[in-house]
């Protein structure tokens, strides 16, 4: 062969894998960097499933799921672009955003219709009332979610903060002091902190869960959070991982045993009965609400978006009240039909 048809069939080699690469059935699915709020529990089941179970990459998704530290910690690594979609609670995102004009992050998915947040103290300790936090210690996690609206709670409870002494602890010694009587009361998500009682075998009676949302709080919970930029310029990606999000929902609704063995790839040590039992109370307390079950998930209400927004104006200390739309947007949803869970 002469050198020229050498190189003719050097050229030609390299249009065939081209197109080979180029082609639609050989495209590489899009890597997603996705981060939990907090620990592997069995709530987090519906974004494990469809990680495990092919749902993700049906959508052309090769997604990652890291666990977290905390929703304040998850929004700030999704800020700083370590990761592309996170999981946090609403309104650690809001005062994020307050804190940080120029690094705006936007919920795209309301995941939890109803918030769990809550402070937790003994049942036969001297606190019955959010007002006998006043003077006492509080333990927690810096990141903590609970802890960072902490100061809407004690805003419309009329606890004076400047008198709480707050104790930064890692989420695994939590519970352990307010048992010991290290801590007064301790702050955490319900069923995150109901459920490790039960783990180290607690009765629920001995502790005295005060959920903000039964305290005049009428705050919505977790979201899906992503840069705008990232939305921006896959949308398709948003509306997809959404869509594994459902899968994985209806997952650990009807199965719950698969749902554990999903949590179980990635901490072999959780206990199955804790976890189901923890599944069951975060469906019964903030996945499935009336409106969850009348309209499907993330039909958020912007008028009470709006009214949470404007309470914590004050306690966060922002300029300015925040514009529910800058903050919570439905564009990237799937259709609704597919956000209902019957």
């Amino acid at each position: 062969m002469t050198v020229y048809g050498k190189r003719l069939s050097a050229w030609a080699a390299g249009i065939i894998t081209t197109a080979v690469l180029v082609a639609p059935g050989y495209a590489q699915d899009k890597k997603v960097r996705f981060i939990l709020d907090w620990a592997f529990q069995g709530q987090q089941a519906p974004f494990t499933v469809p990680a495990d179970d092919g749902t993700f990459k049906k959508y052309k998704l090769d997604v990652t799921v890291d666990r977290g530290f905390g929703s304040g910690d998850t929004v700030a690594k999704v800020a700083s672009g370590a990761y592309d979609i996170g999981l946090a609670d609403l309104y650690s995102v809001v005062r994020f955003n307050g804190a940080n004009p120029d690094h705006q992050l936007l919920a795209v998915m309301m995941v939890n219709d109803k918030s769990a947040l809550a402070v937790e103290t003994k049942a036969a300790g001297p606190i019955k009332t959010p007002q006998d936090l006043n003077g006492r210690s509080i333990a927690a996690p810096v990141g903590d979610a609970s802890r960072q609206l902490f100061p809407l709670f004690a805003d419309i409870n009329k606890i004076d903060q400047n008198s709480i002494k707050w104790i930064n602890v890692s989420p695994e010694l939590r519970e352990t002091m307010l048992l010991r009587g290290e801590a007064d009361a301790i702050t955490g998500h319900l069923t995150t902190v109901m459920m490790n009682m039960r783990a180290i075998n607690i009765p629920e009676s001995d502790i005295l869960p005060m959920p903000y949302a039964n305290y005049g709080v009428e705050l919505y919970g977790h979201v899906l959070l992503v840069k705008p930029d990232y939305a921006e310029k896959n949308p398709e990606v948003i509306q997809n991982f959404i869509r594994g999000v459902m899968h994985g929902m209806k997952v650990m609704m009807n199965d719950p045993d698969t749902a554990i063995g999903s949590l179980k790839k990635r901490d072999p040590l959780i206990n199955g009965e804790v976890e189901k039992a923890r599944i069951k109370m975060s469906l019964d307390y903030m996945f499935i609400t009336p409106n969850v079950l009348q309209n499907g998930m993330s039909n958020v209400d912007m008028a009470r978006l709006g009214r949470t927004l404007q309470a914590v104006t004050k306690p966060f200390e922002l300029k300015a009240t925040p514009i529910a739309a800058q903050i919570y947007t439905d564009k990237y949803l799937p259709p609704r039909v597919e956000l209902k869970l019957n």
